[in-house]
This record gives C-alpha cells, structure tokens and sequence, in this order.
C-alpha cells in the first residue's frame, strides 16, 4: 500500500507559514546547510566555532539577525568555504540586517540605491518604475477632482 503525503500551503505541524522576509531566507539557507552537513548538535558546532549551544540555538532560532562574527563561525563550522561564507552569507546577513535595522538617506548624502531610479516629482527611491508611474497617474487625476 503506498502512502502520500497531502500538501497544502498550512504546515501540518502548526506552525506560521513562512515568511519571504530577509531573516527568514537566512534562515532556510542556514537550516538547509545545517542538513547538508548531517545535521551537527549544537554541542558539536559549538566545539568547532567556540560558541556554547545556547548561541548557537538562538542564532538557528533567531527572530532578529545574529552577530556577523557568530553567524560566519558557525557557517565555518558546517563546512561551508570561506569564499561562499564572505559572498553569498555575507548578503544573505546584510539583507537581514538591512530590512531590520534600515539606514535613512538622504539625497543629500549624494548616495546612491543600486538597482533603484530616484523620481524628480517627489524625491523617493523607485524599485518598480512601472508602478510607481501608475501612482502618480492615480495623483494626478485625484489632483484634477480637488
């Protein structure tokens, strides 16, 4: 008798379904590389890294990102190479940091967003240049009512 599993998009086990912040796609890449090296006990990482199992705990568990220096001692510590901890973790970990703790600029500054256009009309940073068309079409035609 063959058994299959029923996939829904609630996990079974109850708990929230995932989130597609920052944080949380550090988490998956750490809990994947985690089962890539068998699944250590935080015992054991934490004799390969220096940091007690509790450390350890906290950063699998965390709900802000780990200390830079923790985080890349445990990745050390999973085997992972120290050219894919300083490219790929290293941006996993800013965009953490970044979505939690955003530094505000301001065009004064003379920065620049990467990847991001700068509108005249009302000075904000654009991700998505079509919709941020679409918004000032809306604006201008709710200006024409006033």
């Amino acid at each position: 008798m063959a058994m299959f599993t029923l996939v829904t998009g609630q996990p079974a086990n109850g708990e929230e379904p995932q989130d597609d912040s920052a944080l949380s796609q550090l988490l998956r890449r750490l809990e994947l590389a985690h089962r890539e090296a068998g699944r250590p006990t935080y015992r054991a990482i934490g004799k390969d890294s220096g940091l007690s199992a509790s450390t350890i705990c906290r950063i699998f568990k965390a709900r802000k990102s780990p200390p830079w220096d923790n985080l890349a001692r445990v990745l050390k510590a999973l085997g992972i190479e120290p050219d894919e901890i300083q490219n790929t973790w290293l941006e996993l970990w800013l965009n953490a940091e970044n979505d939690a703790e955003p530094i505000p600029v301001t065009l004064d500054d003379g920065l620049v967003a990467p990847g991001r256009a700068h509108c005249e009309t009302c000075g904000v940073w654009i991700a998505d240049p079509l919709a941020h068309a679409a918004l000032h079409d809306k604006l201008d035609r709710l200006e024409r009512f006033v």
